[in-house]
């Protein structure tokens, strides 16, 4: 045996143990912690609005414990009041078919108008959460949707559909993703765990809608065409039929949205900035805002998930 190779030998076992070396076990005392409650609920003209109320749970709580219906807070009053009318919320909830899940919330009774202000008012166990929004968010209209087999962002390589529209002149303007498909129990979350439907038979779909993490503001694009690029929240086959959107957001829900994928970020890559979680409801976690949608564009995938 010659000496490069009985030194190449020697160093192996020292880089092993140099790298198990590096290895260390922190326990995290686990602190004391007093729940808060998480309102969310966005105005879109020409709907009837929801209101999510849920509580908070300790960061190292495991996720998968965690669902809709625990997190929900029955016992609200939920009142909201705009246009000169009051509406008076009620518990009430849906069966999400794909997540196999009850999903909670409030709902009214009236109709949400355009460029009207409201003023939400949660009260739970004797304190009163308040919140105002005004509904004069413009919509934009989508000038093309197209698709990229491959485009790189924070989080990796990704499938993308591609939307151009031209930004609002002259205004503050802030945008998300949005699009509604039909899915049956063959198609999977995007995300890392690659959910399917346990309760879909086979053949049988059901409408979900998407809405994408990023928030985009028009900072220095004022009136200038936009492009953003998404990546799908579930998997696609050739010839999947969907209705593309375009949200715009007022400024309120944009900050809260924007700071909660920053937040994201920030869990999973430890060389990003923490931040702190925006609220525009004082004593509570949550947003309560303005949007309003493009219309529709219809897009049909041109391929199979990539795997």
């Amino acid at each position: 045996m010659n000496a490069a190779l009985k030194s190449g030998l020697w160093m192996l076992p020292m880089a092993v143990l140099l790298a198990s070396g590096c290895q260390k076990a922190i326990t995290v005392e686990q602190q004391p912690y007093t729940e808060k409650i998480s309102i969310e609920s966005l105005l879109q003209p020409g709907t009837i609005p929801r209101v999510y109320v849920n509580r908070t749970v300790p960061f190292f709580v495991a996720t998968e414990t965690q669902t809709p219906s625990s997190l929900f807070v029955p016992d609200a009053e939920v009142v909201m009041a705009g246009g000169g009318e009051v509406d008076i919320f009620r518990a009430d909830s849906t069966f999400n078919r794909f997540f196999c899940r009850w999903e909670p919330f409030y709902v009214g009774n009236i109709e949400i108008r355009a460029d009207t202000q409201y003023e939400l008012r949660v009260t739970h166990r004797g304190r009163t959460y308040t919140a105002t929004t005004t509904t004069n968010v413009p919509a934009v209209r989508i000038d093309s949707v197209s698709y990229t087999s491959a485009f790189t962002d924070i989080y990796g390589g990704h499938e993308g559909v591609i939307v151009d529209f031209v930004d609002l002149p002259n205004q503050d303007n802030q945008y998300r993703f949005y699009t509604t498909r039909p899915l049956h129990n063959k198609h999977e979350t995007t995300d890392d765990l690659e959910y399917a439907s346990t309760c879909l038979p086979d053949g049988e779909f059901v409408e979900v809608t998407e809405v994408g993490r990023f928030v985009y503001f028009d900072d220095n694009l004022d009136g200038a065409p936009v492009r953003f690029v998404a990546e799908p929240a579930y998997t696609q086959f050739e010839g999947d039929e969907s209705l593309v959107y375009v949200q715009s957001l007022d400024e309120q829900a944009a900050f809260f949205y924007d700071t909660l994928d920053r937040q994201h970020e920030a869990n999973i890559n430890p060389f990003t900035e923490p931040v702190f979680l925006y609220t525009n409801i004082e004593g509570a976690i949550g947003v309560f805002g303005a949007v309003n949608l493009s219309p529709p564009y219809p897009f049909v995938f041109p391929e199979d998930h990539l795997n």
